[in-house]
């Protein structure tokens, strides 16, 4: 089959790979109809520690399911259409027995970072990290299931009130699901987005954001979410917190970034800065969430790319800021 391959940090190849296969009894082989690019992507590219080289990137994929294993036919059956979630977790270790599977300590599986992901014309998977969909919901709609699931966990760490101010820095598709998860279905009416890119600003507005700028608002924010990866916005969105204020640092950052804390500042508001990693618990909630709002969600990964294109947006050699999010189709 044919595959985008990440051979090493730098060297990006299309490549013809050998097909996947069943190989336990929980195993599930998907057909990929769709997988959304993510800037984890690039970072792979870039050179990652958790990576496993070569990788076939890519884990924002839904797809219909081919072959079944012994075990996985008891909950799935060939025809199925559904959504992956790319993290799969011990469930052994401390942290597992704890609840937090998102800091899994024995070999955690994140699909298109350590095994191999969507950007193929097939996957195998296990069939615990299998979500079915309705036949109906779009594909531009299901391939955000990951990254929507990503967003609820940002949001049960804020634990934002309708009534609380709120900042997003960041107008791509993560500052897009925060602001429409917030501002329709949660109800909290003040709240804006910070993007410095106009053509950004353009597709986010095109998308149904309507409080979007390229200026920090003036005034305090009960909440500020980092979705840029941004040490500057970092800064700046610890600056502008009131009192008990949190921050959320959802966007990726370098390996390496260091941002400049007010300690003072903390100590004084009792200010909360907190991180969000993947998505640990709130699979299903994503999936029924787009079933209920198919609408709300449409329109943020409309954009359709070859892998060609997916390889030259990977390496930088394909502007991404005139739209929000791309999606490779098979």
């Amino acid at each position: 089959m044919k595959a985008l391959v990440i051979e090493a940090p730098g060297s990006i190849e299309i490549r013809e790979v050998v097909d996947p296969e069943i190989k336990k009894e929980d195993d599930v082989l998907i057909r990929v109809t769709a997988c959304g690019i993510c800037g984890t992507d690039i970072h792979i590219f870039g050179g990652l520690k958790s990576a496993r080289y070569p990788v076939v990137p890519g884990h924002e994929f839904c797809g219909v399911v081919e072959v079944v294993g012994k075990r996985a036919a008891e909950k799935l059956k060939e025809g199925d259409r559904v959504v992956v979630d790319p993290n799969l977790s011990c469930f052994q270790c401390e942290a597992c027995r704890e609840g937090r599977i998102n800091h899994c300590t024995n070999g955690m599986i994140n699909q298109g970072v350590n095994l191999d992901g969507g950007f193929a014309e097939f996957a195998r998977v296990n069939v615990k990290q299998c979500y079915r969909i309705s036949r109906d919901m779009p594909e531009d709609v299901a391939v955000l299931g990951e990254p929507l699931s990503c967003v609820l966990h940002g949001l049960d760490k804020a634990e934002v009130f309708p009534s609380e101010r709120v900042v997003v820095f960041g107008g791509g598709p993560i500052g897009v699901l925060i602001y429409k998860c917030l501002h329709t279905i949660m109800g909290v009416s003040d709240i804006c987005i910070v993007e410095i890119s106009q053509e950004r600003i353009n597709a986010a507005r095109a998308a149904g954001v309507e409080s979007i700028s390229d200026t920090i608002p003036q005034g305090e924010a009960d909440v500020v979410f980092e979705a840029c990866g941004s040490v500057e916005a970092f800064e700046s969105g610890i600056r502008m917190l009131a009192p008990s204020g949190r921050l959320v640092q959802f966007g990726v950052p370098v390996e390496d970034a260091i941002g400049r804390v007010p300690l003072y500042e903390i100590y004084r508001k009792e200010i909360s800065i907190v991180g969000s990693f993947v998505n640990p618990f709130t699979m299903k909630r994503s999936v029924e969430l787009l079933l209920v709002y198919q609408d709300l969600f449409s329109g943020i990964a409309v954009t359709r790319l070859s892998l060609e294109e997916a390889k030259s947006v990977i390496r930088g050699e394909m502007a991404t800021s005139g739209f929000l999010k791309a999606v490779v189709s098979f």
